[in-house]
């Protein structure tokens, strides 16, 4: 049962400390594999206390939340700082390979396969040659503060790639060189890691993703790097493996194989829903790492245990663990029972993203009343679903959400990287911590980037500033940054200033274009298709007006993102909605704590990455990883519940009878 199972995972990884082999501890959701961790570094305190252990986790809450069971007995540490204390010294070395933190790759064409159509092979390679081109844009107008011609339409580029590729990479060739020639006339003493999320050109500087890459770089190319990280450490511990960098996971596999040192992975692949995390290491198993299955849930009720199981891909089947509390108790089988309902409602066809508002509005009805309808099973609960209108309405960023959703086709997470990369979410978080009361992360942040504080009446001029700002509802996005850099609340990196003056500078641009003038009067006339526009002015083809249409819907986002009229209040709204400060929260960011009662909206929303028919319906998707990111999404949702799941899907009629037989105990709301 669960208690001889516990055992066999802890015994097994205890017997590969023991023997110096390395494993990789698979659990799933709420299996204690944190647990399982400060259990196993207590033993080793025990049994061989001159051992040099190193622990490695993702935050600093985490860190804490370690070291408060193990004591001080050995080092815990984020992958950062674990990172950037091994190189930092190293500075000669990290400047021969800073370098690729901002060279720009050259375009290189892929060939052709059988199983690909001409014009799917066409637009494949048009978009990767349109998304290099915008990169060698913006690296371009960083060094020298001047915008290259507009990319040439697909029509054209199609007619001959190989001239338009050799053309891009002649310019990549240029601006490396001007890249290497800054980086030889700086001094090495001067470059470092700046702890932030962004990469300094100027500076010669690296954030968080730019030190795993140094890092990686380093490892790749001085050997004696791995044999330092095996002397110093006889064993390496990291959570949540499968969230960790590939390239980080994969090089201390490699420095495990080579060497004495044992690395001990604890985490579960099933939970890898980031792009960025190894995800698996399932090619690495062999005899120098193994895999130990922990197949205990001390979080979900029976009922939510059996209905997940068949959701995960790697045959692991969970089972309930008695939890044991302070005093030695162990909880009774009959407080983990509860209860699964899954619910549906049936439309006759389904909109798309090119759908009407009236037919979206009326689709987004029959999924309120089924949540409606969850709710009399399950209250409170959070409601998790992928961002969409109707969800930014109910947490009051419909307006943010818009500015995004007219540019983009598929909002998805668009929303929250050019956020991030303008360094609105990292003032959202400063905001967002004096809201709730947590000074210290508020002062950590602000001295991060510069602020200085000497004495009481600093604090309460931060006070100050801060209350002024969140109470402030009439203060547009742009002027709240605009205010948190004049008080030195945040600094703005390179690569934001650059962007915001290049867009900037691709409006004033724009009202200089006459013929995209004469194509914007009479856009915004009404004539906004091809065949209502192409009498009515000179545009010589379909390809034309696509790239017209693309400058025109550029120019508004960089208005409207700009404008005074979009406020910071909005931001700050969908900050907290992100950080699942709201009754409504992000299914795509799941990853997290327990929650007592729990509704899974399983609908796209028009997301491309997802397709959730693949559930009841595998044959319906041919796209393998839209197929596996689906499962891994909904098995992560769904298993955040304690007691109480209610799952609740919109079919059309030919998707029924698929959908009772993957879960014959759901029941049609009408």
């Amino acid at each position: 049962m669960a208690t001889d199972s516990l055992i066999k995972a802890i015994d097994q990884c205890k017997q590969c400390i023991d023997e110096k082999i390395s494993f990789v501890l698979q659990g799933g959701a709420g299996s204690g594999k944190t647990e399982s961790l400060k259990e196993l570094l207590i033993y080793i305190n025990q049994t061989n206390p001159k051992a040099k252990v190193m622990c490695i986790t993702h935050t600093n809450v985490a860190v804490n939340e370690i070291l408060s069971r193990t004591g001080n007995a050995f080092p815990v540490s984020t992958i950062h700082s674990f990172l950037n204390g091994l190189v930092k010294d190293y500075k000669k070395n990290i400047y021969t390979v800073i370098g690729e933190l901002f060279f720009i790759p050259e375009f290189v064409a892929t060939e052709k396969t059988e199983n690909v159509s001409d014009k799917d092979y066409k637009k494949n390679e048009y978009d990767r040659y349109k998304k290099m081109y915008e990169k060698y844009a913006d690296k371009h107008y960083q060094l020298t503060h001047e915008s290259v011609e507009k990319i040439v339409g697909k029509k054209d580029y199609d007619n001959n790639p190989e001239t338009f590729n050799k053309l891009l990479n002649d310019g990549i060739k240029i601006i490396n060189n001007k890249i290497a020639e800054y980086i030889s006339s700086k001094d090495y003493s001067t470059i470092g890691y700046n702890d932030t999320k962004f990469d300094s050109f100027k500076d010669l500087t690296y954030g968080h993703d730019g030190l795993l890459e140094v890092f990686h770089l380093l490892i790749n190319k001085y050997p004696l790097l791995s044999k330092m990280i095996a002397d110093r450490y006889n064993y390496i511990f990291i959570d949540e493996y499968q969230d960790t960098n590939a390239d980080i996971v994969c090089d201390l596999i490699q420095v495990s194989q080579s060497s004495g040192l044992t690395l001990c992975l604890f985490g579960d692949s099933m939970q890898s829903i980031y792009s960025d995390g190894v995800g698996n290491v399932d090619k690495h198993i062999c005899d120098s790492l193994i895999s130990i299955p922990k197949p205990d849930n001390y979080r979900c009720a029976y009922e939510i245990i059996k209905f997940v199981n068949p959701l995960r891909l790697d045959g692991l089947e969970q089972e309930v663990a008695l939890k044991t509390n302070a005093k030695g108790e162990v909880e009774s089988e009959e407080s983990r029972h509860g209860f699964v309902k899954v619910l549906y409602s049936i439309c006759e066809q389904k909109p798309t993203s090119h759908s009407s508002d009236e037919e979206k509005i009326a689709y987004q009805s029959k999924i309120d009343a089924l949540i409606l309808k969850a709710k009399e099973y399950c209250s409170p609960a959070k409601i998790l679903m992928l961002t969409n209108k109707a969800i930014a309405e109910k947490n009051h960023f419909q307006k943010l959400y818009k500015v995004f959703d007219d540019k983009y086709s598929e909002v998805g997470d668009q929303m929250e990287k050019y956020l991030s990369s303008i360094q609105v979410l990292e003032f959202c978080d400063i905001c967002n911590a004096y809201l709730r009361g947590e000074y210290n992360t508020l002062i950590q942040s602000i001295r991060l980037n510069g602020y200085v504080i000497r004495n009481l009446s600093d604090k309460k001029k931060i006070n100050d500033i801060m209350s002024s700002i969140v109470a402030n509802h009439e203060l547009s996005m742009w002027q709240a940054i605009e205010l948190a850099v004049e008080k030195k609340l945040i600094k703005l990196s390179d690569s934001c200033v650059n962007k915001i003056d290049q867009e900037r500078a691709f409006v004033e641009q724009c009202n200089r274009d006459e013929s995209y003038q004469k194509f914007k009067e009479s856009y915004l006339s009404g004539k906004n298709t091809y065949n209502k526009i192409k009498d009515a002015i000179d545009i010589p083809s379909k390809d034309v007006f696509d790239v017209f249409e693309a400058i025109y819907k550029r120019e508004r986002f960089i208005n409207e993102l700009l404008s005074p009229d979009l406020k910071f209040i909005e931001a700050l709204n969908y900050s907290k909605y992100l950080a699942e400060d709201t009754e409504y929260i992000t299914m795509h960011k799941t990853k997290g704590s327990s929650i007592q009662n729990v509704i899974v909206v399983m609908d796209e929303f028009f997301w491309n990455e997802y397709k959730f028919s693949s559930l009841y319906s595998p044959d319906s998707d041919g796209n393998t990883n839209r197929v596996i990111n689906s499962r891994k999404l909904i098995y992560v949702a769904c298993s955040r519940a304690i007691s109480g799941l209610v799952c609740v899907k919109v079919l059309t009629l030919d998707e029924v009878e698929a959908f009772k037989q993957a879960f014959p105990q759901a029941e049609e709301i009408s």
